[in-house]
C-alpha cells in the first residue's frame, strides 16, 4: 500500500500567510483604537482615527486568522484588542430611551446637504427637500450660482425664508426655512462660512439654527481643524438657547476632538449637544464619499441638537454631490 505524504509546505505557507494577516489586522486595530482614544493633533493620526471602524473590523478578523496560524498567545492578544475595539465603537450603537412625547410638543425636521462646490443636482435637492416635508435645510458649499439655480428649481416656494452667505470655491453656506428667520450672522474666526440664524417657529421659543463647515483635517494641517472645532465648542457653549445644527463637520465619532465638542458644549438646564445618529443608536451613518464604487465610509454629515430630542435620522442621496445628505427629526417639548 502506497501512502501519500501530507503537503507540509502548503500547510506551512498557509499558516505563515494567516499569521501575517492576523498580525497586520491586530496592528491596524491597535493604531485605530489609539488614534480614537488619544486624539493626537497630527494629520496622520487624525486620518487613522477617521478609519477606526475599519481598523477594528480588521482586528476582529485577526482572531480567526491567528487561530489558523496556531499562534495561541497572539490569539489571546488579538481577542483583547478586538474587544477593546468593539468597546470603543459600542456607544454609537446603543440607543437612548427618548422620553414619551409630551402633549403640545413640536417636531422640527432638518435636512443637511453638502452640494460639492455647487455641482450637485439642485433640482433633485429641491425634490428631496419637498418630498420629505423639510422644515429647515442647511446647505454647505453654497456658491452664488447655486443660489440662483435653487431659486429657479422652486426651493423657495417650499422654504421661503433664507439666510445665505454664498461664496465661490466651496466656502459658502446657507439656511432655508419654512419659518421666518432673523439675526443671520457669520461666525467669526473660521476659514469657511459657518453661519447661524434664529427661526421663529409657532409654539416654540426662538430656535437657533447653525449651518457649520469647519476645515477638514487633511489635506489642511490638522491643527487648523482642531482649532476650529475648539472655537465651535466655545461658540456653542456660549449660546444658552435651544438649537439645531446641520453640518459637514469633517469629523467622525472617532475623532476625540469632535466628542469633546459634544461633551463640553453643555449649558445649564439644557445638557450637552446630542448627535442624532449616536443618540438613536444608528451606528456609523456614512455620508462621504458618495458616488463611488464603494460605500461611503466616513460619517461626517451630521444633525445635532441641544434642548431637543432626536427621534429619527436617515441618510438620503444627493445626486451629483460627493456627499450623501441626512434628514433628522428633533422634538421640542412645549409643555412648560
Amino acid at each position: 500500500m502506497i501512502r501519500v505524504a501530507p503537503d507540509r509546505p502548503v500547510s506551512t505557507l498557509l499558516r505563515w500567510c494567516a499569521a501575517a494577516v492576523g498580525w497586520a489586522g491586530m496592528s491596524a486595530a491597535v493604531l485605530g483604537i489609539s488614534a480614537h482614544s488619544i486624539g493626537t493633533v497630527s494629520t496622520t493620526m487624525t486620518l487613522i482615527a477617521s478609519f477606526t471602524p475599519l481598523a477594528v473590523l480588521a482586528g476582529v478578523l485577526a482572531v480567526p486568522a491567528l487561530l489558523v496560524a496556531r499562534q495561541r498567545v497572539a490569539v489571546v492578544l488579538a481577542a483583547v484588542v478586538a474587544v477593546a475595539g468593539i468597546w470603543s465603537q459600542l456607544p454609537q450603537f446603543i440607543s437612548a430611551d427618548p422620553a414619551t412625547q409630551a402633549d403640545g410638543s413640536v417636531t422640527v425636521r432638518l435636512m443637511q446637504a453638502n452640494i460639492w462646490l455647487g455641482r450637485a443636482d439642485l433640482e433633485a435637492l429641491t425634490r428631496t427637500a419637498t418630498a420629505n416635508d423639510v422644515d429647515v435645510l442647511t446647505v454647505i458649499e453654497l456658491t452664488p450660482e447655486a443660489v440662483h439655480r435653487l431659486t429657479e428649481t422652486g426651493l423657495t416656494d417650499a422654504l421661503p425664508y433664507s439666510v445665505l452667505y454664498p461664496r465661490k470655491g466651496g466656502g459658502g453656506a446657507g439656511i432655508f426655512s419654512r419659518f421666518p428667520l432673523r439675526d443671520g450672522a457669520v461666525l467669526d474666526g473660521f476659514a469657511l462660512n459657518n453661519i447661524k440664524a434664529v427661526a421663529d417657529i409657532p409654539d416654540l421659543e426662538p430656535l437657533v439654527v447653525y449651518a457649520l463647515h469647519p476645515l477638514p483635517p487633511y489635506p489642511e494641517p490638522a491643527w487648523k481643524w482642531a482649532y476650529e472645532l475648539r472655537r465651535l465648542r466655545g461658540a456653542l457653549a456660549e449660546d444658552p438657547r435651544p438649537l439645531v445644527v446641520g453640518a459637514d463637520f469633517n469629523s467622525t465619532y472617532d475623532h476625540r476632538q469632535f466628542r469633546d465638542l459634544l461633551a463640553n458644549s453643555a449649558v445649564e438646564g439644557a445638557g450637552p449637544l446630542l448627535d442624532a445618529a449616536n443618540f438613536l443608536g444608528k451606528g456609523m451613518v456614512g455620508t462621504y464619499p458618495a458616488g463611488r464604487r464603494y460605500p461611503a465610509v466616513l460619517a461626517i454629515d451630521k444633525v445635532l441638537t441641544r434642548g431637543g430630542t432626536p427621534t429619527d435620522l436617515r441618510r438620503i442621496d444627493l445626486p451629483g454631490s460627493d456627499h450623501h445628505g441626512v434628514v433628522g427629526d428633533i422634538r421640542f417639548d412645549t409643555s412648560s
